[in-house]
């Protein structure tokens, strides 16, 4: 069901309606019910499948680790004689080799779907390349599967679950049906945020009346997502589709290729982030707050801060569950132990850290797609942060040197146009068909000097007339004041909650207006896309 459609729209409309109408015991069970239709629509019967799997594998193995840590608790309690200290260390280590093979049965369940339907095919096609190459007479098969709706979001949401209810943070759900509302909860289902179950499970089975000005600020920032995707993301789509995919046949170099990959990582940012504006705004209707994904990514200074700000709650499972039990781990401690000694402390103790943060960004490239220009695409971003955070010293004392304010305000406009180019060359991999490509797209646009197609009038023979490009660029620079607003800590849309009801009204029928009139919905375009749902 696309969220751009008037089926969403009644669908959204019906279901709160029936929420705050219901009694308030049985307002989550409207939520579950909506979620079960949202994802059957959307996914079909097959998608379905592998989330119940997912559902009944996560819930039952979380609730055996609880009642294996209860039962050990309660043996070192009750025991009828006094305990020494070595045989309750043995009952809880005895516990957690039960717990642990539990856990690694369920996280083979849950990654093990996720790793095939998404991997498949590249693991055979490449096995198949590497025996071709090697004259071995064999040839293996391609496997390839038709990715469920939502798989990656939800598979990270319940295994970040499933490992914080190993470590005994919190209990397991015990309500298999409030669990499956945690895992499948319509709004996020398609792209995300990905949420931590003591976050919003309390919140998905709460009860609650009606919030008259939440609801208010739910539906300005649905509206801004709308704009943000039909007016910006899918104008830039244009530009972004007639560079990128004919820039060979076209013979298209130098600025017009990188112009293409720029309009590329804006076009990302209007899709990506105006869709978790309107699955925010959607969820706030409920009064169900869900964590941000953005926050203003390209006024970071450097690319590791832009991590911090772009896909944030990806990058915070990555730092729980992925870079602190590597970068703690018995290995990495030895490895920082040894380093001390021989280059020195400060060497020793960030290269391990380092080395630990340069898999785990490996580890988000190859998150984003089954293709080598993945890999390429997280081994470049991985470099990056890591020899930031390695060369931090060095950069601090480059800065004094030259008398630089690192606070100035000409210092972080530089900063900005700097991680904005820099990530920018990382997205020749994200947009490019293949890595090839990639790397002769860059060769084409440090190999040709063309900075005049800015004024001789060929950039308007790209997809957009001149009249679209004004008013996308209208369209940006609207985008921009609100982030320059909301990087100061004003919410523009908690500012509009508090106005009178006619000026309201206005902004609501403008922005309505706007979408409708300036968005793009030509030939092609797809209601149902979203460019981070194929993730």
């Amino acid at each position: 069901m696309a969220v751009f459609s008037l089926k969403f729209i009644v669908f959204v409309t019906l279901a709160v309606l029936l929420y705050y109408l219901v009694p308030k015991k049985r307002q989550w069970i409207i939520l579950l019910f909506f979620s079960i239709i949202f994802y059957y629509i959307s996914g079909g019967l097959y998608a379905g499948v592998f989330i119940v799997i997912t559902i009944l594998a996560t819930f039952f193995g979380a609730r055996t680790m609880d009642r294996i840590s209860r039962s050990a608790r309660e043996s070192i309690k009750n025991s009828e004689t006094p305990l020494s200290r070595d045989e309750k260390k043995a009952i809880r280590a005895d516990a957690r080799a039960k717990k642990h093979k539990v856990f690694l049965l369920t996280l083979l369940i849950n990654l093990g779907m996720l790793i095939v339907l998404k991997y498949a095919n590249f693991f055979t096609f490449n096995v198949d390349q590497v025996l071709t190459r090697a004259g071995v007479p064999l040839h293996v098969p391609q496997i390839s599967f038709i990715l469920p709706l939502g798989i990656s979001f939800y598979t990270f949401q319940t295994t970040g679950y499933l490992i914080d209810v190993y470590n005994e943070k919190y209990e397991a759900d015990k309500n298999i049906f409030q669990f499956a509302l945690f895992t499948s909860w319509f709004p996020q289902i398609i792209q995300g945020p990905i949420s931590r179950h003591d976050a919003i499970a309390p919140l998905l089975y709460a009860e609650r009346a009606f919030d008259q000005r939440r609801f208010r600020t739910g539906i300005y920032r649905i509206l801004w997502g709308y704009f943000k995707k039909m007016v910006i993301a899918e104008r830039c789509a244009i530009i972004v589709n007639t560079i990128i995919q004919r820039y060979d046949a076209n013979s298209y170099s130098g600025l017009t290729v990188f112009l293409g990959v720029l309009f590329y990582g804006i076009q990302m940012y209007g899709d990506f982030a105006g869709g978790i504006d309107i699955v925010l705004g959607v969820s706030e209707l409920f009064g169900v707050k869900l964590a941000e994904n953005f926050n203003q990514p390209y006024m970071a200074q450097n690319v590791s801060e832009f991590w911090q700000r772009w896909h944030m709650t990806l990058g915070t499972w990555m730092k729980d569950y992925v870079f602190y039990p590597l970068a703690l781990s018995k290995p990495f401690a030895k490895m920082q132990k040894s380093l001390k000694k021989s280059v020195g402390p400060y060497i020793g103790k960030v290269l391990p850290t380092t080395l630990a943060s340069f898999i785990v960004f490996v580890l988000v490239g190859i998150w984003h797609g089954a293709s080598w220009r993945y890999v390429i695409f997280g081994i470049y971003h991985a470099t990056l942060v890591s020899s930031h955070t390695l060369l931090e010293r060095v950069y601090a004392k480059m800065r004094d040197f030259c008398h630089i304010d690192g606070k100035a305000v000409g210092w972080k406009w530089f900063g900005m146009v700097r991680t904005t180019f820099l990530v920018t060359i990382g997205r020749y991999f994200d947009c490019a068909p293949s890595a090839g490509a990639a790397v002769r797209m860059l060769k084409k646009t440090f190999t040709v000097f063309n900075p005049w197609i800015l004024t001789d009038g060929s950039f308007f023979k790209l997809g957009v007339s001149e009249r679209e490009f004004s008013i996308l660029m209208l369209a940006l620079f609207l985008q921009i004041a609100v982030d320059i607003v909301n990087e100061r800590g004003t919410k523009i849309r908690e500012v509009l909650a508090d106005q009178q009801i006619v000026f309201r009204w206005i902004v609501v029928f403008a922005a309505i207006w706007a979408v409708l009139i300036f968005g793009v919905y030509g030939p092609g375009f797809d209601v149902g896309a979203f460019m981070y749902q194929q993730f």
